[in-house]
């Protein structure tokens, strides 16, 4: 009887774990990971540029040059949450065994977090993702040439293998 006991314990230990919410202010560390009350969280379905990466702006007649596009997401960020609270859902413990941040869809008063940083050009949809409304939001903002789609850069995980 002990056995089925531990088990039934364990099977409901896991489902509350996985339903683990992540509620308070955030401190932006970079465009797409924030912290909460001394926990990091990386936001699904997005990756924004690293705070070191650059992008590079050029016009018809003038190369404008290179702009730190990571650090100005992460600003951008910062600016739009503000004093408010952020709510993040908890999937899962990030596999990457450099950072174990939670990763966890968030959301701001009801707006999909993921979703705005796309929308407003700051981020690219995970390359696997599942996640048309983000893919959309990151369309609209791409024809509007708004963020990172102001200029070239390279996709944020392919500069991380390359740094």
């Amino acid at each position: 009887m002990r056995l089925p006991s531990a088990i039934l314990v364990l099977i409901l230990a896991t489902s509350a774990a996985s339903a683990q919410s992540i509620v308070g202010r955030a401190s932006v560390i970079d465009g797409d990971t924030l912290d909460i009350r001394g926990e990091r969280v990386r936001i699904l379905d997005i990756d924004a540029p690293e705070s070191g990466q650059f992008c590079f702006k050029k016009t018809e007649t003038l190369d404008v040059g290179a702009w730190r596009c990571g650090q100005q997401a992460a600003l951008a960020l910062s600016d739009w949450i503000g004093q408010q609270t952020v709510t993040c859902e908890i999937t899962k413990k990030e596999a990457n065994e450099l950072y174990k941040h939670w990763l966890a869809r968030c959301a701001i008063a009801g707006q999909d977090v993921a979703e705005w940083l796309a929308a407003n050009g700051w981020a690219v949809p995970y390359r696997d993702c599942k996640c048309e409304t983000t893919r959309d939001a990151a369309r609209r903002a791409r024809a509007a040439q708004l963020g990172i789609w102001t200029s070239a850069f390279t996709l944020p995980w392919v500069w991380r293998e390359l740094h």
